[in-house]
């Protein structure tokens, strides 16, 4: 039995958590928790400053398929150029959600800015963690079937802000 002002919580927890930096979209925190075994140990971790306090996840990163009669259906990426990496990357549509926003509504409108097509959510899932090892980023996965034969998609206008660069990659 634990005296008053001890935890009775056991197993591995986060004891402490100091933040190191802090940026516009970013934090780095050294974390202090006990692992499994009870020792204490330290680890970075990286953390969004973005979450809506009222938001199941940060983003929403999309699964979008574009069908049209007489073709094969093809997976939406997009190409952009990303610091971290240094170079040019392929990844799905994807971005944050904004206050009072529903993934469905972020992911439709995130695949009109990069994609500039229009399409259907047909699937959502649960909330996802992108890399657990390195920050508490979190996304849901929306499956968007896109219309092809529709005429707003037969020419699709990408709608970028802050004079982004990102280019459709059909797959």
């Amino acid at each position: 039995m634990s005296s008053p002002g001890e935890s009775s919580q056991t197993g591995p927890r986060v004891v402490k958590e100091e933040v190191t930096a802090e940026g516009k979209w970013l934090k780095l925190e050294k974390t202090t928790y006990l692992d499994p075994s009870g020792k204490t140990r330290t680890w970075e971790t990286v953390k969004r400053t973005t979450r809506k306090c009222n938001s199941s996840a940060d983003g929403v990163g999309i699964f979008a398929i574009l069908k049209r009669t007489l073709h094969y259906d093809c997976i939406v990426l997009v190409k952009q150029f990303r610091p971290p990496m240094g170079c040019y990357c392929l990844e799905f549509p994807a971005g944050l959600i904004d206050d009072n926003e529903s993934p469905e509504a972020a992911s439709l409108r995130e695949l009109l800015e990069e994609t500039g097509y229009k399409g259907e959510v047909v699937g959502v899932s649960p909330v996802t963690c992108l890399d657990p090892g390195l920050s508490n980023c979190t996304t849901h996965i929306v499956t968007v079937n896109i219309n092809g034969d529709d005429q707003e998609n037969i020419k699709p206008r990408q709608q970028l802000a802050d004079g982004g660069m990102i280019t459709p990659f059909f797959f």
